[in-house]
């Protein structure tokens, strides 16, 4: 990535997965690699994981396995799908660990080093120099990409990866409870295949297992043979009814409903369809009766013979929704699919509204701007007519001002409409910014059936599709900045407190200057310089920003590293397509200077600075022509190098590590960036011959005939 905050992460498909695993040479390094990929554990979260950590679930009629993710306090976090070829690796990794005893016994640091080893070997045996830069969070966004692929719903991703964020996008969601996710991964498609040892179709586990594994869940589980009796009750059963195995065992289901009020169509529904869902009322020991919801599942008995059913009944009642969320999700996911295929911002917000307008899950669809000029119509239009959706607005509601708060405080809400008599009839409209709160491109509204008005788990799904939209929106941007022959330099200036660059230059009567951002997981490094402030004073301040370092201590000024996301200005700019040229702060006064494509709406980009930091405003605005020879320079050695070594030479470049004395050792750089001193080392070197190459062969082209020669 570069200073411009393009995303440096490699990103890891299922083919380079399957390379990365195979190129593992010891158990270990194939587990680490494995959690991550398939589990989605974090370095510290695996040498948090102890012996006993992992346990056998029921879901949907099916057993399965699942991780209790540790939290650092004797508690645990979340929990992590565990696909069950990784169970028995794991549980093989610690055979013979009595229970409570770390797993893996190493430092964090210890196992990304281990993963950077593993994606270097892999690099080499494939002949491909993307894969060195791998890293465990690339493995981590790899298993929730793939789960996003497989079906899963985002919010279920979010939830089993322990995620507030999807993707870069930086909105929270609300996350769906442990068990939800958990059946969303188990009702999903297979997971990916490791070479050498990967996920294993089955059958189901033989009768005998399958009693010991239910035992063990918390659901209430009954399994039916082929001719409809109980063949076996867990424990849980035992628990929710009162009732001994040996009471129900041999009998038929019906018996176990009370007042026999199975509904007639459950075994019709079972064998034609496979699986019943819905509520019934079971009868305790104690004469009383409970509702619980219930679903029954075809299961084969895993050696070829007759199938059973298996009936799971769960403590929390009813779930009338089921089918409305996966008619949500996959209008969704129809939208997902679409927008690699746009590259315009009018394309982006036309194939949002369109899909979704035309689904299954909704009446219509449209992208209000937040801050519309007064005869301004919608962005985008689907299954409704622009004009007509502008009657929602002119129609005595809040609509425009409920947006306008959607858009500042990037949160998906239902507001309640009166429509006008040409406009669909809807009970409520479901606003979701697109983007986040600090980089909202816009506003989705949403109208969907009268019978079906938004839930908990919709607007997860929502506000996940508008920040995936909102960065199709500022891919599209800097896609137009990148082709153009001209570019659009604004300058803002901004007297707002809540910069770090503001507020440290007012405390400290000081100037600041930005020398440079880095990429690296989870923000930007700034590099800054600091003039006339004591570089202690200067630090300290920093350091209640986030974390800092002094680089070096010129005298007259310092430089230091500072990573302070949530206090930049550059940010917002940066997320609408924005390339930063300069920012300097001076007594309590920043001004920053911004590219962006020519046709950048100029009035959006300074809504979006002022979501942020309110205390800002334009100052100038002028098109300007590129720079031909250094683009084209800066062209062909972006070509030659990964983004990873782009960020470490850009790091090492703006932390004085090329200088005489060095301003930053490369232990220094390692830990900054997240990565060990011989993964950086190696990224310098190759980085250094490429530069080198890139400049030298340069000076082999014939002269250009337009300058008059090689010294014109």
């Amino acid at each position: 990535m570069s200073s411009d905050g393009r995303s440096d992460r490699v990103r890891v498909d299922r083919d380079r997965y399957r390379q990365l695993v195979a190129a593992a040479e010891t158990d270990r390094e194939r587990l680490v690699l494995r959690l991550a990929g398939e589990a989605g554990l974090t370095p510290t979260e695996m040498t948090r994981l102890e012996t006993g950590d992992a346990e056998t679930r029921l879901h949907d009629g099916g057993v399965g396995h699942a991780l209790r993710v540790p939290d650092g306090d004797g508690g645990w976090d979340r929990l992590a799908p565990l696909p069950a070829d990784l169970e028995s690796e794991l549980t093989a990794y610690a055979d013979g660990a009595g229970d409570g005893t770390p797993v893996l016994e190493v430092t964090p640091r210890r196992l990304q080093m281990l993963v950077g080893a593993v994606a270097e070997r892999a690099a080499t045996r494939a002949d491909d120099p993307t894969l060195e830069g791998v890293s465990s969070a690339d493995l981590r966004r790899f298993f929730g990409r793939d789960a996003v692929e497989r079906g899963v719903p985002p919010g279920a991703v979010l939830a089993a990866g322990g995620w507030e964020r999807l993707g870069s996008i930086d909105a929270t969601v609300s996350d769906p409870d442990g068990e939800t996710a958990l059946s969303a991964f188990a009702s999903a498609q297979p997971p990916v295949v490791a070479e050498g040892g990967g996920a294993t179709p089955t059958t189901g586990p033989a009768p005998e297992a399958l009693r010991d594994a239910l035992d063990r869940v918390d659901t209430g589980v009954l399994v039916l043979g082929p001719d409809g009796k109980v063949g076996h009750a867990n424990r849980s059963f035992e628990r929710i009814t009162g009732r001994r195995v040996d009471e129900v065992a041999g009998r038929p289901f019906g018996t176990a409903v009370a007042d026999d009020a199975l509904p007639g169509e459950f075994w019709r529904t079972v064998a034609t369809e496979g699986a019943w869902s819905g509520v019934l009322p079971y009868a305790r020991a104690d004469g009383a009766t409970i509702e619980r919801w219930t679903r029954a599942s075809r299961v084969p008995d895993g050696s070829g013979g007759a199938e059973r059913v298996v009936v799971e009944i769960r403590e929390r009642g009813s779930d009338p929704t089921a089918g409305r969320a996966q008619t949500v999700a996959a209008a969704a996911r129809a939208v997902g699919e679409r927008l690699a295929d746009e590259t315009t911002r009018e394309g982006v917000l036309r194939t949002a509204a369109e899909e979704l307008g035309h689904s299954d899950a909704y009446v219509c669809a449209w992208v209000l701007d937040p801050y519309p000029p007064a005869d301004g119509e919608p962005l985008a239009a689907g299954g409704i007519d622009p004009g007509v959706a502008g009657d929602y607005v002119a129609g005595g509601t809040d609509l425009a001002e409920a947006a306008r708060g959607v858009a500042e405080t990037g949160t998906t809400r239902t507001v309640s409409v009166e429509t006008a008599a040409e406009a669909p009839d809807a009970p409520s409209l479901l606003l979701a910014p697109l983007g986040h709160a600090e980089n909202v491109h816009g506003v989705l509204v949403l109208a969907g059936p009268r019978a079906a008005p938004a839930n908990e788990r919709e607007r997860e799904v929502v506000s996940d599709l508008g920040r995936r939209v909102g960065l199709a929106l500022s891919a599209a941007e800097w896609r137009h900045l990148l082709l153009s022959d001209t570019v659009l330099e604004l300058t803002f200036e901004s007297t707002d407190p809540g910069s770090f660059f503001v507020d440290a230059s007012q405390q400290l009567g000081c100037r600041i200057e930005l020398d440079g951002m880095v990429p690296v997981e989870e923000g930007l490094l700034y590099y800054i310089t600091v003039a006339d402030a004591e570089p202690e004073a200067a630090l300290e301040l920093a350091h209640e920003a986030g974390e800092a370092r002094l680089v070096a201590d010129r005298g007259e000024a310092a430089l230091l590293e500072v990573r302070a996301p949530d206090a930049s200005l550059a940010a917002p700019l940066i997320d609408h397509g924005g390339n930063v040229r300069s920012l300097v702060a001076e007594d309590g006064r920043a001004e920053l200077t911004c590219e962006f494509s020519p046709d950048a709406g100029v009035r959006d980009l300074l809504g979006a600075l002022r979501g942020s930091f309110p205390e800002s405003q334009l100052r100038s605005k002028r098109e300007t022509e590129r720079s031909t020879s250094s683009a084209s320079f800066r062209e062909s050695v972006d070509d030659e190098l990964t983004d990873r070594q782009r960020s470490v030479l850009r790091a090492a470049y703006h932390a004085g590590y090329f200088e005489w004395p060095r301003g930053s050792t490369a232990e220094e750089l390692a830990d900054s960036m997240d990565v060990s001193s011989p993964t950086l080392h190696n990224h310098l070197r190759r980085a250094q011959q490429r530069l080198l190459t890139a400049l030298f062969e340069g000076e082999r082209r014939p002269p250009d005939e337009e300058s008059g020669g090689w010294d014109s």
